[in-house]
């Protein structure tokens, strides 16, 4: 499954309005939890994800405007999105695991 990388947040949020409803899974893969949601559910969560990360670009003034935090499967038609945390930073050729997962019930995604 190949993902793209979203560098605003005010994308983001666009690419939520093509979010079908169904059941969800979020995955926060640092504490080891996952949530069963609904595609409300997703949205608020991902607009407090969001946040956070608008929060790092404005508190770590050496992340540039424009790092890619959040990566969709396919922008036009979401089913899986991956987001990484200011630990993934500095990586050249490959990212680590990502932070937290957001998948559509029945897709499977790597990290």
């Amino acid at each position: 499954m190949r993902f793209y990388g979203i560098a605003s947040e005010g994308r983001v949020i666009e690419v939520l309005e093509h979010l079908e409803d169904g059941i969800w899974f979020f995955e926060d893969t640092k504490t080891g939890s996952r949530e069963r949601l609904d595609a409300k559910q997703v949205k608020e969560k991902l607009r407090d994800i969001l946040r956070q990360v608008e929060e790092w670009k404005e508190k770590l003034h050496l992340i540039p405007k424009n790092t890619v935090f959040v990566f969709v499967h396919e922008p036009s038609d979401p089913k899986a999105f991956k987001i990484y945390d200011t630990s993934s930073l500095g990586c050249a050729s490959s990212l680590s695991p990502p932070r937290w997962k957001i998948y559509k019930e029945g897709v499977q995604i790597k990290d």
